[in-house]
C-alpha cells in the first residue's frame, strides 16, 4: 500500500511540473508577442514610411535645385545682355527724342494766336526793319499787259506803302497779303532794327482751308538764310538751309544750323524752291529772332543815311 501511494504522488508532481512549465512557456510567448512582436512590426512599418517620405523629399529637393540652377544661369545670361540693351535703348532715345522734342517745341511755339508776343521779331517793319533789295527777283503781277506793267511801275515808284516785298515783314497775313514773285526762286535783303545775334527764323504761310484754291503749292519749300556785313557782302555768313512743310502749322520755327559769333543787322532770305506752283511763289511772313546786341536807334539812323546815300 505504501509503494502505490508513492508512485501516484510522484506522477502527479511530474504532471504538475509539466503543466506549469507549459503554461509558463505559453505565457512567456504571449507576453513576448504582446510586448515585442507587434511593436517591431509597427516600427518596421513606420521606418518604411519615413524612408519613402524622405526619398520623395530628396527627389523634390533635387528637382528644385536643378530648376534653381537653370534660373540662375538664365539670370546670368540676361544680366550679361542687359548693358548692351540699355546702351542701345539710350542711343535710340537720343536719336529719336531730341528731334521729336525739338519739333514739338518748335510747333508749340507757333500754336498760340499771339505768336508775335512770344518771341521778339527783329524783322518787323513797324519796329524799324526795312526791305533793302530783292536782287534779280521779278515780282508777280496779275495783269501782265503793257498797261498793267506801266501801272505797276508807276505805283511802285510813287506809292511807298505798296506791298511788294515789304508784305513779308508786316503783320497782316490774309490771303493775297504776301510777297509774290515769279517762279520758284527769289531773294530779299532785310535790314533788321539793330544788330542781332540771330538764333532762329520763322516762316508763315496761309493754311489750305483759307486759301481760295484750297491748296498752297505756291508756299516756299527750301530756303536759305544769310547774314551780311553790308548789302554787297561777297562772303555772307550762312545760317543754314531749311524746309517749310506745307502740311504743317502755318507758322513754322527754325533754329539756325550755324550760329554766328557776332551779330548781323542785314539778313538775306533766299527762296530756292516752292511746293510745285508753276507760275509764282508767295512769302507771307518772315520773322527773325535772337538777341539784340546794340542800340537799334543808332543802327536805324545809320542805315537810313546809308540808304539815302546809295
Amino acid at each position: 500500500m505504501d509503494y502505490g501511494y508513492r508512485r501516484e504522488g510522484c506522477f502527479r508532481n511530474v504532471f504538475r511540473a509539466f503543466v506549469c512549465a507549459a503554461l509558463s512557456m505559453l505565457l512567456g510567448l504571449h507576453v513576448y508577442a504582446y510586448f515585442w512582436g507587434p511593436t517591431q512590426e509597427m516600427l518596421d512599418g513606420d521606418f518604411s514610411d519615413i524612408k519613402y517620405v524622405v526619398m520623395q523629399l530628396t527627389r523634390g529637393l533635387s528637382e528644385v535645385n536643378r530648376k534653381h540652377e537653370r534660373l540662375q544661369s538664365e539670370m546670368e545670361r540676361i544680366s550679361s545682355v542687359l548693358p548692351a540693351v540699355a546702351a542701345a535703348a539710350g542711343r535710340a532715345k537720343e536719336a529719336l527724342v531730341d528731334p521729336v522734342m525739338r519739333l514739338r517745341n518748335n510747333r508749340q511755339v507757333g500754336d498760340a494766336p499771339d505768336y508775335d508776343r512770344q518771341l521778339a521779331d527783329y524783322a518787323l517793319e513797324s519796329a524799324g526793319a526795312r526791305v533793302l533789295d530783292t536782287g534779280d527777283t521779278i515780282e508777280h503781277v496779275i495783269y501782265e499787259s503793257p498797261v498793267g506793267w506801266a501801272l505797276h511801275l508807276l505805283t511802285s515808284w510813287v506809292c511807298r506803302e505798296c506791298l511788294g516785298a515789304r508784305a513779308m515783314i508786316r503783320p497782316g497775313t490774309l490771303p493775297g497779303e504776301c510777297w509774290a514773285f515769279k517762279g520758284p526762286r527769289g531773294e530779299a535783303t532785310i535790314r533788321l532794327l539793330g544788330t542781332v545775334r540771330i538764333t532762329s527764323i520763322s516762316i508763315e504761310h496761309i493754311p489750305p482751308h483759307i486759301s481760295p484754291t484750297r491748296e498752297i503749292s505756291s508756299a516756299p519749300r527750301l530756303f536759305q538764310v544769310e547774314g551780311l556785313e553790308n548789302r554787297f557782302d561777297l562772303y555772307p555768313h550762312d545760317y543754314g538751309s531749311f524746309e517749310y512743310d506745307k502740311d504743317g502749322k502755318p507758322i513754322q520755327y527754325f533754329e539756325v544750323l550755324y550760329p554766328a559769333t557776332k551779330g548781323h543787322n542785314l539778313v538775306r532770305v533766299r527762296v530756292l524752291s516752292n511746293w510745285g506752283h508753276p507760275v509764282y511763289t508767295c512769302v507771307y511772313r518772315v520773322r527773325v529772332h535772337g538777341e539784340l546786341v546794340n542800340n537799334p536807334r543808332a543802327v536805324a539812323d545809320d542805315g537810313d543815311a546809308r540808304i539815302e546815300n546809295e
